[in-house]
């Protein structure tokens, strides 16, 4: 009698899609964070963006330098290279300033939600960081006040940022509103939106993320930021040879730098609003400016 084998396939695949679907079904309201929890989770929040805006900024500058040439090369490979960098690396950064300033107080992590951050939720916070850091609560709780101060002025609706008074402001509402605006981020409207533009707000979010870091993950070390900068600019000249030589701390030691800003709380707010953007690049001029084209944004 002959034997029949019988090969039966399994779609693991769909087996594996099948449990996670079910694992990530909700089975009751939202897990809300609240206090110091919150106040912990979004400043984290922002130090790991603030981490990726360096690198999808020097890949916007070698993108946007590289532009034209692009344009005329009859290398295909490499057109498509700087028109989908350029098209990314803008929108990650426009959808990283509406994530960080977020001026909405119903969902947890906001900027406008940490604003509001009572005496007593930073004072514990000031506390949490104390223990990680071996840093006075008094220092803590100096920087958390620092920061409370700088997200309530910067976490705003886009037409409060653009009606204000200082330069930073302006700049993270004409982010917001690209962010916002451009349906599906495919959208051949053009934009108010300049090189500067997101030198400023970049350079802003890398001190801040200082900041957060020093007291929140000092492991990584003093030189985090200015290791993550020289390295993002040259990760982007590998890609695209034709960027500026414009590098944002080239000459500054960032944790000197935001520590200064958070002792002189004033100063410190003033300088990140008005003036941190003459700094960048190590040159009182300011950074270039390659093209920021329509058919882009």
């Amino acid at each position: 009698m002959a034997q029949k084998i019988v090969f039966t396939f399994k779609d693991d695949s769909k087996d594996d899609l099948f449990a996670r679907s079910q694992r990530m079904i909700r089975n009751g309201p939202p897990f809300k964070l609240v206090g110091t929890g919150r106040s912990v989770q979004f400043l984290r929040g922002v130090f790991s963006r603030a981490s990726l805006c360096l690198p999808a900024f020097y890949y916007f500058l070698g993108s946007a330098s590289a532009h034209d040439e692009a344009k005329t090369s009859p290398d295909f490979p490499f057109k498509v290279a700087q028109t989908y960098s350029e098209f990314s690396d803008l929108n990650t950064l426009s959808l990283n300033c509406r994530k960080i300033f977020d001026h909405a107080s119903k969902p947890d992590l906001t900027g406008a939600n940490f604003a509001k951050s009572s005496d007593a939720t930073l004072q514990e916070h000031a506390k949490y960081w104390s223990n990680i850091s071996a840093r006075s609560i008094h220092e803590a709780l100096t920087a958390l006040k620092f920061l409370r101060r700088f997200f309530s002025e910067c976490s705003k609706t886009d037409t409060e940022l653009l009606q204000a008074d200082s330069q930073l402001q302006k700049r993270i509402g004409l982010l917001k509103q690209h962010a916002d605006r451009a349906a599906a981020h495919l959208s051949l409207e053009n934009y108010e939106l300049d090189i500067k533009d997101l030198a400023h707000f970049t350079g802003a979010c890398v001190l801040v993320g200082e900041i957060i870091r020093s007291f929140d993950s000092p492991s990584l070390g003093p030189n985090y930021f200015n290791e993550v900068d020289a390295g993002s600019y040259q990760a982007a000249k590998r890609i695209f040879p034709q960027i500026s030589k414009f590098q944002l701390f080239a000459n500054i030691k960032l944790e000197q730098q935001a520590r200064i800003y958070w002792q002189f709380e004033d100063e410190g707010i003033y300088m990140l609003l008005n003036r941190l953007h003459y700094a960048l690049g190590g040159d009182p001029t300011e950074p270039p400016s390659p093209p920021l084209n329509s058919d882009s944004a």
